[in-house]
């Protein structure tokens, strides 16, 4: 998967394992501060406007615990507003897969400059989805699940910059 084959010695060459080193560190940087902590979440839906569904459940790191809509509600918004504008180039989603994967199309925007403007888009999240987007300053996101099999779930909603070298 990597094409890193061994060399005439049977070992992964020095330059291979550096450059894989450096990789590590790049990702162990990029998603060491998730900048969605401290934000507020809402949504336009949440399943019997009970706690247990709440928007605020994609940030607090539980995995066990999610938001979800109600049975008959298949396309809704999640905001996160931030306190304050963050820079973001990386967004992570991860449904409540014991559940099953059923977010089919969803899009995201980024509020900057007072203005929303699209900045990714997909067609399925399942366990975890990361996106990759132009860097942005924004001081919300909203993600618009446009189509599921069943009421959606995210359990976890991620934003993270990849730092500048």
């Amino acid at each position: 998967l990597l094409n890193l084959p061994p060399d005439r010695r049977g070992l992964i060459h020095e330059s291979d394992v550096a450059a894989l080193r450096g990789m590590r560190q790049r990702l162990d940087a990029t998603f060491a501060k998730n900048l969605a902590a401290g934000a507020n979440a809402a949504a336009d839906n949440v399943r019997g406007n009970a706690p247990l569904f709440a928007a605020t459940n994609v940030l607090d790191d539980d995995r066990s615990t999610y938001w979800a809509t109600d049975d008959a509600v298949t396309a809704a918004t999640l905001e996160i507003a931030f306190p304050g504008p963050r820079a973001i180039d990386t967004i992570m989603l991860q449904e409540f897969i014991e559940l099953g994967q059923r977010i089919q199309r969803f899009g995201i925007d980024a509020r900057v400059d007072g203005a929303w403007q699209k900045i990714a888009e997909g067609t399925s999240i399942g366990w975890k989805r990361l996106l990759r987007t132009k860097p942005v300053t924004a001081t919300a996101v909203r993600i618009h699940i446009e189509e599921s099999k069943a009421c959606p779930t995210l359990s976890t909603v991620g934003l993270f910059a990849e730092p500048k070298p």
